[in-house]
């Protein structure tokens, strides 16, 4: 195996190869074992590689010699960090890792926390482990993807999640986009929700009875009431389970997608919901099947795929396409 990120693979390969060998092994073993996934390497590399989780701070033991007078080399369940903090082998990695899936986050409040977790950390390792531990993240990139809106009052972020947690009803001033209106609405906060480089707030709109999600960068003004929120708790997953995104969606129906090459392939490499299935239909062609609601961002994700996509039930889905459709033909011929 060569090329982009072979070296990490490698290294998460060598960490399993030796946690599947209690009794230990040869560098020659290794190197068999890594040969056999397809690592085109020698047996300098593996010497280098087992330095290297060395340095990283995995407690590697010599096991002893075996018959051709080879060092067998163990590895530790887990690696100390500090006085109190344990971590495997592999734990350590992802750790590094999820520095870069976690760039959306930047320009969050909580980014400045964040990093300077991992900077408590990585001052425990030593620095010879850091650079090894920064060579092979470097491997590894992740797409930046939207950016967090900027437009979140820190404030207001404060106030809201204490009110999460005290579970204390709010005053919010809000920016319906639906409404198109502005107005104070006394909601019961459930719990924040992350998705798509922003911050919803899933709340009970105390008027109505009826839970809704909130952008909080629409959110103008927050205050926390006296008044104690008794609401009943609602799990993340059961509510959005129904939905394709941050739509919540009470009500749940048979989707069914048919999608063209070379888009196929692209969509059936991804989970995009729970309920996805996919089948094969022959020439590249793949269906695939939701048990969803038909909100705005179902509409958006389909029509982004365009004519290699088509839609064979539900017939509302169908209807939604075609008006979408019709609406950006019209903007098009005006010009």
């Amino acid at each position: 195996m060569k090329g982009r990120n072979a070296k990490t693979i490698r290294t998460y390969q060598l960490i399993t190869i030796l946690e599947g060998a209690p009794h230990g092994l040869t560098a020659a073993q290794i190197l068999s074992r890594l040969q056999e996934r397809g690592f085109e390497i020698n047996k300098k590399t593996v010497y280098r590689d087992i330095e290297g989780l060395k340095t990283m701070g995995v407690h590697l033991i010599e096991k002893g010699k075996d018959d051709d007078n080879g060092v067998r080399w163990a590895i530790e369940k887990n690696t100390k960090i500090g006085h109190y903090l344990i971590l495997s082998a592999k734990e350590l990695m992802a750790l590094y890792f999820a520095k870069g899936a976690l760039s959306p986050l930047k320009d969050t409040p909580f980014y400045k926390d964040l990093n300077s977790t991992f900077e408590k950390i990585e001052q425990q390792v030593p620095n010879d482990g850091r650079e090894f531990l920064e060579e092979i993240s470097s491997e590894l990139h992740f797409e930046a993807g939207p950016k967090w809106g900027l437009g979140l009052d820190p404030d207001i972020l404060d106030t809201v999640r204490s009110a999460c947690t005290e579970r204390h009803q709010l005053m919010i001033n809000y920016s319906s986009i639906n409404s198109q209106t502005t107005r104070d609405r006394v909601v019961g906060p459930k719990f924040m929700y992350f998705a798509q480089a922003s911050l919803y707030l899933v709340a009970e709109e105390m008027e109505s009875g009826i839970t809704k999600t909130f952008s909080l960068p629409r959110v103008n003004r927050a205050e926390m009431l006296d008044t104690p929120y008794d609401g009943e708790e609602t799990d993340p997953d059961q509510y959005f389970g129904k939905s394709f995104g941050v739509y919540s969606s009470n009500v749940s129906e048979k989707v069914v997608l048919e999608f063209k090459p070379p888009v196929a392939a692209f969509i059936k490499e991804r989970q995009w919901h729970d309920s996805q299935v996919v089948s094969e239909k022959g020439s590249g062609v793949i269906e695939v099947q939701f048990e969803i609601g038909v909100t705005p961002e179902l509409v958006q994700w389909v029509l982004s795929y365009g004519s290699s996509v088509e839609v064979i039930e539900p017939a509302s889905l169908v209807d939604s396409i075609i008006s979408e459709a019709e609406k950006t033909i019209h903007v098009y011929k005006k010009k």
